[in-house]
């Protein structure tokens, strides 16, 4: 028993910081919303509370796009439920505002654009 309440304790702390770092990030985003508009892979991380998994996967996927937008969405979601179209453009671009995959990157979103 010791151990699940341990455990649960853990779980509450981890969950307390994942709510201040969304926190953080929409008072980043108020106070700054003309910088939000180019949010880098690290700030989408934190928004989208994603493992280094989550991204190593994603990489794979995006190095590995082939133009079927249908076959890269369902396999984002897959690797996470949060990977939704919408989301995860908004990731890519995160990826483009780093400095990350540029090329991948805009041959994925000019694929979405021309759809």
């Amino acid at each position: 028993m010791t151990e699940d309440n341990e455990y649960q304790k853990l779980q509450r702390e981890i969950d307390k910081v994942k709510f201040h770092n969304r926190s953080l990030m929409t008072l980043i985003g108020v106070l700054n919303e003309d910088k939000m508009e180019k949010t880098t892979i690290y700030e989408a991380t934190v928004l989208y509370d994603l493992s280094k998994k989550d991204l190593r996967e994603l990489k794979t996927l995006i190095k590995n796009y082939d133009g079927n937008n249908f076959a890269f969405e369902q396999k984002a979601l897959i690797i996470n439920p949060v990977f939704t179209v919408d989301n995860l453009i908004f990731i890519i671009k995160s990826f483009v505002n780093t400095n990350m995959f540029v090329s991948e990157v805009n041959g994925i979103l000019e694929n979405y654009e021309n759809k």
